[in-house]
């Protein structure tokens, strides 16, 4: 397995993974939903684990793992690209958008 396809892992200890994934870690995650959007659309994959967080809740170890499915993935685009406005990441607003472009072309045929 090279480096591209290895799944990222965030280690968050106690830490809320609701509130986790709501607030500093989306700074983490959606530059992963979008390699692993791009991953899915470039490899025609029907899903594609993108981020596996590891939390403990009451006193175990718990993972989570965060999916993309081809269904889904205007969905997780538009999220991944209202970040980035707001972020002004926008390299990843490019991306998104080129994305989305190749979508649009495959679903014309």
């Amino acid at each position: 397995m090279d480096e591209k396809d290895r799944l990222f892992v965030a280690y968050i200890g106690e830490t809320d993974i609701y509130e986790w994934s709501q607030g500093v870690g989306k700074t983490i995650m959606m530059p992963e939903l979008l390699k692993a959007c791009e991953k899915l659309v470039d490899e025609d994959l029907l899903e594609i684990k993108a981020v596996r967080v590891e939390a403990v809740i009451k006193g175990k170890k718990k993972s989570f793992d965060f999916l993309v499915k081809r269904n889904g993935i205007d969905d997780t685009l538009e999220k991944i690209m209202g970040w980035s406005l707001q972020e002004e990441e926008y390299e990843m607003c490019q991306r998104v958008k080129n994305l989305q472009e190749k979508l649009d072309k495959e679903n014309q045929f």
